[in-house]
């Protein structure tokens, strides 16, 4: 079973913005394309594991980031399941 976290954006450009922060800080982050099961806004969403997640979570409660919303995703087989952990900041 593998387990990561996807957070959805208003816009590509809090996308960008959110990848961008977290590669200075040297935060393992990669935009994929957002999950149809979870959002239609915007076509980008920001993939990471449990130490990208805290940093993320800091920066948003700053208001660094602005997330659409965020989501625990777990591999079980050919299926993902979504979790919404937080609609705002975590």
């Amino acid at each position: 079973m593998d387990e990561y976290y996807v957070a959805t954006f208003y816009s590509t450009n809090y996308a960008l913005k959110c990848e961008k922060t977290l590669k200075q800080d040297n935060i393992k982050v990669k935009l994929i394309p957002v999950p149809r099961q979870v959002s239609s806004n915007c076509g980008l969403a920001a993939r990471m594991d449990e130490e990208a997640l805290r940093a993320f979570s800091n920066l948003c409660r700053e208001g660094t980031i602005e997330v659409e919303g965020l989501y625990s995703v777990v591999k079980e087989g050919k299926n993902l399941i979504f979790t919404p952990i937080n609609k705002e900041c975590p």
